[in-house]
């Protein structure tokens, strides 16, 4: 594989277990490639149950300086702040960066935020660009997790934007936690998700980033294949996966109700 840039955006429950494998991969499959690390959020005592840092202090700048001296062929490049689709009128933005202004072309993105409208900011970004990969998981509090994957090669989708078959990426529930206040991020519940969704979360992603990234091959994507999925939805408590084919040359996007049935998702 060519050097590569990886963007990691979220250095919590998925996000600090991700960039450890993704700085090992790349240290040793792709040299001189970097390693960016997003967050605006600090690491807390609190986190210790799930998340993997040494010290506390801002997540993208504490897990760079703990990744930087064990992988001197990669840059890591932590930055400290929130990703937004636009800096407003009367803010100074000194804690924020604007997705569209700093996603590139060639970028594989990784957006493992538990927030839809931060996602769908960075998913919105990349659709502009000629060239890109999004590779995006998330979990409940309990043990399903889902895994989706937005690549656009030569200014076109190769897999459909996930707002086509997810209403939640069209219109949010939530509000992106870089528009927040810091009182308001403050009284934001955190901290329930489990160790093992987690953890389940980033091997669905590094599996993709082995398949479509470090080996790419013809795309053939075939209903059972849990490796080539496009998306796949994983219940860990009854061992169920779900994969699917999101190819952009549907005439129809599917709807994704029967599969979240199947898998027990809530």
């Amino acid at each position: 594989m060519k050097p590569t840039r990886m963007v990691v955006i979220g250095a919590g429950g998925i996000g600090s277990c991700l960039v450890h494998y993704l700085a090992k991969m790349l240290e040793y499959g792709a040299p001189g490639s970097a390693l960016v690390i997003i967050d605006g959020d600090e690491f807390e005592q609190k986190n210790r149950s799930r998340q993997l840092f040494l010290s506390m202090g801002n997540k993208a700048a504490s897990l760079a300086a703990e990744l930087a001296p064990q992988y001197d062929k990669t840059f890591i490049i932590p930055i400290p702040k929130w990703v937004v689709e636009e800096v407003k009128e009367g803010d100074s933005g000194e804690d924020k960066v604007v997705a569209s202004d700093f996603l590139q072309e060639g970028d594989v993105i990784f957006p493992v935020v538990d927030n839809f409208m931060a996602r769908k900011v960075v998913f919105d970004a990349a659709a502009k660009l000629d060239n890109v990969d999004v590779i995006s998981a998330g979990n409940d509090d309990a043990l399903f997790v889902s895994m989706y994957h937005y690549q656009r090669r030569d200014g076109k989708d190769v897999t459909m934007h996930p707002r086509l078959i997810h209403p939640e990426y069209e219109n949010p529930p939530d509000r992106n936690p870089g528009e927040l206040s810091c009182q308001e991020r403050a009284a934001i519940d955190g901290g329930t998700q489990l160790v093992a969704a987690n953890v389940a979360a980033a091997a669905l992603i590094l599996g993709k980033v082995q398949a479509a990234i470090i080996e790419p091959g013809e795309r053939v994507v075939p209903d059972d294949d849990l490796v080539n999925a496009d998306e796949i939805f994983l219940e860990l408590g009854d061992g169920m996966a779900a994969p699917s084919d999101r190819s952009a040359e549907q005439t129809e996007a599917p709807s994704a109700e029967g599969i979240l049935t199947t898998t027990g998702a809530r």
